[in-house]
């Protein structure tokens, strides 16, 4: 019988190898698509997360919300994934990048995160952000009271993520653009989702020093056909940082960020893949 720190162990070695195999790509990735084209016909997709909440739908603790995570006011988290998206668009079709597109579904499960996938590459899209705000496990929330309700929140961790899939090399480019960007801002990176941190996601860093993380189950980054990196955008179950993302000027910085990371990342150059 294998025990449970034998298969702690296995895990952990498999993870070695696919960081260590994504890593020793060569360092410079292949130009991406982008790099061929006019500013204005380079297809961006922006994939609001999850799904809208419907009048009186509720959603118990410790189950699956279609609507992805629910704020320390209860808010879902849907509300903050459009709001930030619409914002971004704005900026790219603002510097002119014409051709950028929201990508929003009505389908739950496994279902809308394939259709998220299949109307991306059916767009034949340059370079996809799929769009978020961050959560923890259930079980490290604590209860407060607001306007009277029970609603949970969890204070002890706070800032932006981002996480990418080992199918694209170009994808790592990007977010590795894109985190320089967002520090450049003012913004800083979140170490919840490392191994070490049992609230997180609990998955290995690509690049420590900018907060990306290696991500290998998301549909939305490993069944899409271009560079992708799925961004959260803070976490909103922190009580200060869900009133902070929920403002105008940080969503500028946000959207100012992915903006600048999209025109250094179509420039003609190669990407380095180094620090």
């Amino acid at each position: 019988m294998i025990t449970i720190s034998t298969k702690i162990s296995l895990l952990a070695a498999w993870w070695r190898i696919v960081i260590i195999a994504f890593l020793l790509q060569p360092q410079f990735a292949p130009a991406a698509t982008c790099t061929s084209k006019a500013r204005e016909n380079i297809v961006i997709a922006l994939d609001v997360g999850h799904n809208a909440r419907r009048p009186g739908e509720q959603c118990r603790r410790f189950t699956t919300c279609p609507w992805g995570e629910t704020s320390a006011r209860g808010v879902p988290e849907h509300d903050f994934n459009i709001k930030l998206a619409q914002r971004i668009k704005e900026e790219l079709v603002g510097t002119g990048f014409q051709s950028t597109s929201l990508i929003v579904t009505r389908k739950e499960g496994s279902r809308g995160l394939h259709e998220r996938a299949n109307r991306v590459n059916s767009m034949n899209a340059d370079i996809l952000f799929s769009v978020h705000h961050d959560g923890v496990r259930d079980e490290y929330l604590k209860q407060w009271l607001y306007n009277g309700k029970p609603q949970f929140f969890y204070d002890d961790a706070k800032g932006f993520s981002l996480h990418v899939s080992p199918r694209y090399p170009e994808s790592l480019s990007l977010a590795r653009i894109l985190a320089d960007e967002l520090m450049t801002v003012g913004l800083s990176f979140t170490t919840l989702h490392e191994p070490s941190n049992p609230a997180g996601a609990r998955v290995p860093f690509l690049d420590s020093t900018r907060g990306i993380y290696l991500r290998d189950k998301l549909a939305v980054l490993n069944h899409t056909e271009m560079p992708a990196v799925l961004l959260e955008a803070g976490l909103i179950v922190n009580r200060d940082e869900e009133l902070l993302v929920s403002t105008a000027a940080y969503q500028e910085k946000v959207a100012t960020a992915v903006a600048e990371a999209v025109q250094k990342f179509c420039s003609s150059r190669p990407h380095l893949q180094g620090n």
